[in-house]
């Protein structure tokens, strides 16, 4: 099988999430150096801490055979450095966790440096992909979600390609 990566857009990306990006609005503040907009996007409250990790990406080829989803926590993804591929499914079946979505339900964003995704809970998902060159990229899940909140498949026929 094999997807062709989309263009992310806040209507595109909705049934996944949202996009962080540079608003089209009009700033709210702006210095000699900086200009600011506040309050783009919202994650949603819990009493537990969000942590923020650091996924380094090497250049692979572009495919994927696993995807996860987090019931309890959202996802932010945020490369630096480059663009990636972020391959996501709809977070369908919220009452059976384990349920792997049919491999044509995936679809494939490209995400910019300056932007961002916040995925929704239940979205499947896995590591973004490196687009043309090593990049780094920030994550921001709830504290303790790799300990308990990870569902995890693995693709029992062939890896799933990505095209452009």
């Amino acid at each position: 099988m094999e997807i062709k990566v989309q263009t992310l857009s806040p209507e595109s990306f909705a049934p996944f999430g949202e996009v962080i990006a540079r608003p089209e609005r009009l700033r709210d503040a702006a210095g000699p150096s900086w200009t600011w907009w506040a309050e783009n996007a919202y994650l949603p409250a819990d009493q537990r801490a969000y942590g923020v990790g650091y996924l380094d990406l090497q250049l692979s080829t572009w495919q994927f055979d696993w995807a996860e989803r987090h019931m309890q926590s959202v996802e932010v993804l945020i490369p630096t450095g480059g663009d990636c591929l972020v391959y996501v499914a709809p977070p369908d079946n919220l009452d059976e966790p384990g349920k792997s979505p049919l491999e044509d339900q995936y679809r494939v964003f490209r995400v910019i440096e300056g932007q961002g995704v916040i995925l929704k809970k239940g979205v499947w998902h896995g590591a973004p992909l490196a687009l043309d060159k090593p990049i780094k990229v920030i994550v921001l899940l709830l504290q303790g979600t790799g300990e308990r909140d990870v569902f995890l498949i693995r693709f029992p026929n062939t890896p799933i390609s990505i095209k452009t």
